[in-house]
């Protein structure tokens, strides 16, 4: 009977331990984090007015969407921008072994857009084709 209750007491305590563990706050998920890194390091160029990432990583694959807003109306100028803003991006990419990565640039009142082909860049939306591109 008294070891009944030890163990008894003891899976208790064992459940009260777990429950607490259960709720103390997690840091940011590896998407947040990638999220963030992305998003500081395009705010970070000069000409970004607004970066919005999403990251989904999962087992079905890492994808990437950036949205960016230029101060620039014509085309030319927010290519100009996009061209400075992708190396520092995809440099937060590194321990991504693969993924789909996409991203365009708009003029502040969406007027006028472009993406990475304005860069001369045609290699679809492989992370990794981006980043030899744009980062070599």
């Amino acid at each position: 009977m008294r070891h009944l209750l030890t163990i008894a007491r003891a899976l208790a305590l064992g459940l009260v331990v777990l429950g607490i563990s259960a709720c103390v706050a997690k840091g940011p998920s590896n998407a947040e984090r990638l999220e963030s890194d992305m998003q500081e390091a395009a705010m970070s160029v000069p000409g970004v007015e607004s970066a919005l990432v999403n990251v989904n990583l999962n087992t079905s694959g890492n994808f990437i969407n950036v949205k960016l807003v230029g101060n620039s109306q014509d085309e030319a100028g927010l290519a100009e921008v996009l061209g400075e803003a992708l190396p520092p991006m995809l440099a937060k990419t590194t321990e991504l072994e693969s993924g789909s990565f996409a991203i365009s640039i708009f003029s502040p009142d969406d007027s006028v857009s472009t993406g990475a082909d304005a860069l001369g860049y045609s290699g679809g939306k492989s992370l990794s084709k981006f980043r030899e591109f744009f980062t070599n």
